[in-house]
């Protein structure tokens, strides 16, 4: 039996979902509201080995945040990045989980773990950065020692050696920098592909960028500031020979 009443109940909870299904399928912030979303629920269930997460930090794209743990270890926190801890038992274990990108300053005392889908970084008081984003580990020693765990080996890093692994190639590097360069809001790149530039500068300026007919598996070495984004652009389009639009919505890069 047909029954008029409900149907149009239900038609009328259907219509407005529709419409905003329409509506937000081209809005940005739902981009970000979906991405935030799959984030924080993989995030979860990875670390789902923490008994005790009552520590929870999280930024957004084109965010960043500073963070004091109960030690007095300092952590920044890049943009599109999360980290957890145990206030409760952190006097026994000083461990946190980190997805995304942050930079370290660990008071000394008992062992500091960082543990990230990648690899576990171990230290004792010292000045890092671990970034783990798709397809990319890095860790950066700027002070002291730091081990890092990939694949059931253990690699040491001193002040100024970097440890990359790119699409599982793995790379030792050097560095003079005394800190990250996204703690002077600025993102710096050397020889990688240029589809890891475009979705660093997606994080940093919170739009997506659409491409036409471009190589993205091409190395790009150079840096963009976060603070402009005509200046951003033109930085990493310029030495590609690449022009771009620009709307509210995204940005489409093309050649000439």
């Amino acid at each position: 039996v047909y029954d008029i009443e409900e149907n149009l109940k239900d038609l009328k909870k259907r219509l407005p979902e529709q419409k905003h299904q329409v509506k937000t399928s081209l809005s940005l912030s739902s981009i970000v509201i979906r991405v935030a979303a799959v984030f924080v629920l993989g995030f979860v269930t990875y670390f789902a080995f923490f008994n005790k997460k009552d520590a929870f930090i999280s930024t957004l794209a084109n965010e960043k945040t500073h963070i004091n743990l109960p030690d007095s270890s300092f952590v920044a926190l890049n943009a599109i990045s999360s980290l957890t801890y145990s206030k409760n038992n952190w006097s026994n274990q000083r461990k946190v989980s980190l997805i995304g990108e942050a930079f370290f300053k660990v008071a000394k005392g008992k062992k500091f773990d960082v543990h990230t889908l990648s690899g576990i970084v171990s230290v004792l008081g010292t000045q890092f950065n671990v970034k783990n984003r798709e397809n990319f580990f890095e860790v950066t020693c700027y002070e002291g020692a730091v081990n890092v765990s990939y694949k059931k080996q253990v690699i040491t890093l001193t002040k100024g050696n970097v440890f990359s692994v790119i699409n599982n190639t793995v790379h030792h590097t050097n560095t003079t920098t005394l800190l990250p360069d996204w703690q002077e809001n600025k993102s710096s790149f050397r020889s990688l592909p240029y589809d890891y530039i475009l979705k660093e500068f997606e994080r940093q300026y919170n739009i997506p960028i659409l491409t036409t007919d471009i190589d993205l598996t091409v190395l790009f070495t150079g840096s963009f500031v976060h603070h402009d984004i005509q200046t951003a652009l033109q930085s990493i389009t310029i030495p590609m020979r690449l022009h771009y639009t620009i709307n509210d919505k995204n940005i489409t890069l093309y050649k000439e």
